[in-house]
């Protein structure tokens, strides 16, 4: 893709990363309270065993948004295409574990 082309998408891939990290909190505490998973991040890990799952979880979600939302002007477009494949794939590794049966 050109530069042109990733500029004209640069607020809806924004807005769609931004819905990908209330994606990746929603499943990963649905998956938590159902048992079917575990947490990933090793940080996240540690922030929820200090503040509890939902606000260790939505911590760092919203200094992300707030980064994302701060850098939007001066990050290349292309930085934001990479977050999102790599959040779809994230949140898509979460839904298998929505869809698991517990063991």
């Amino acid at each position: 893709m050109t530069t042109d082309v990733l500029n004209q998408y640069l607020m809806p891939m924004i807005y769609l990363l931004l819905a990908l990290q209330v994606a990746d909190l929603a499943t990963t505490l649905y998956v938590l309270r159902k048992g079917t998973g575990a947490e990933g991040n090793p940080i996240a890990r540690k922030l929820m065993d200090f503040f509890g799952p939902e606000l260790g979880l939505a911590l760092p979600k919203l200094l992300i948004a707030g980064v994302i939302w701060t850098v939007r002007d001066t990050t290349p477009p292309i930085v934001f295409a990479g977050l999102c494949a790599l959040y779809l794939v994230i949140v898509g590794n979460n839904l298998r574990f929505v869809l698991r049966t517990k063991p």
